[in-house]
């Protein structure tokens, strides 16, 4: 049922079938048990990455065990008697744990290229003030029917919820002496999927799941580029 109908010319009865069964059938249930599969290999554990130079604090809320959590955000449909709208959003939020191991694996790896050099003898304390972790997924059209057929359009899709990297750091000295503090901002570069013919939506999401994991390290490591430039 998950597929799309983008400009789809269908007799009445199954665009209506079509629109109540797959807003039936999409719930948040079915979009957390998507993102768990795709995290199956990732620990949803608090971050314990630590080394002697580099130390983290996170300021995200905890979520928990799940590796997500998904709420229907706002169900609308409009069916007049030769037009209808509809408009089906659901926002998930992932555990914040996800991106946080994922940013602390990246900056000890990326620290070695450099930082880690600079900081000598030195101590840098990073906290996490904001990542982005959630994405929307939307699903809106319109049918406008003539006589037994009826013209529409629907675009089914996975959005980001912008929000930037955002990190403080402060660097102290082996006597515990405050050399230096500042924040570090990067650009959420996240995307939107929009799902195409004969995909399914299943497999839009994990695409736009890796897309996101794969920017949040490539976020992480120009933060720690950043940090070796201001240091």
């Amino acid at each position: 049922m998950l597929f799309s109908t983008l400009g789809r010319r269908i007799m009445v009865p199954t665009a209506a079938i079509f629109m109540f069964a797959f807003a039936g059938c999409l719930g948040p249930r079915k979009i957390d048990k998507w993102v768990a599969k795709h995290y199956q290999n990732e620990p949803v554990d608090p971050p314990r990455h630590k080394s002697e130079q580099i130390s983290f604090i996170s300021k995200l809320p905890e979520l928990g065990v799940p590796p997500s959590q998904t709420e229907k955000q706002r169900s609308h449909m409009l069916p007049l008697l030769f037009y209808w709208q509809y408009d089906y959003t659901w926002s998930c939020t992932l555990n914040p744990d996800l991106p946080v191991n994922n940013f602390e694996s990246t900056v000890l790896t990326g620290a070695g290229h450099g930082l880690k050099q600079k900081l000598g003898s030195n101590h840098l304390e990073l906290t996490i003030q904001q990542l982005p972790h959630g994405f929307i997924m939307e699903d809106k059209g319109w049918l406008v029917y003539v006589i037994l057929f009826d013209f529409g359009n629907e675009v089914i899709s996975v959005q980001p919820q912008p929000t930037d990297m955002v990190v403080s750091y402060r660097l102290v000295s082996s006597t515990n002496e405050e050399l230096k503090t500042g924040t570090i901002t990067v650009v959420d570069p996240n995307k939107t999927k929009r799902l195409k013919w004969f995909h399914s939506l299943k497999k839009t999401t994990w695409q736009y799941l890796e897309q996101y994991d794969a920017n949040m390290a490539a976020m992480s490591k120009d933060l720690v580029n950043k940090l070796a430039a201001e240091l």
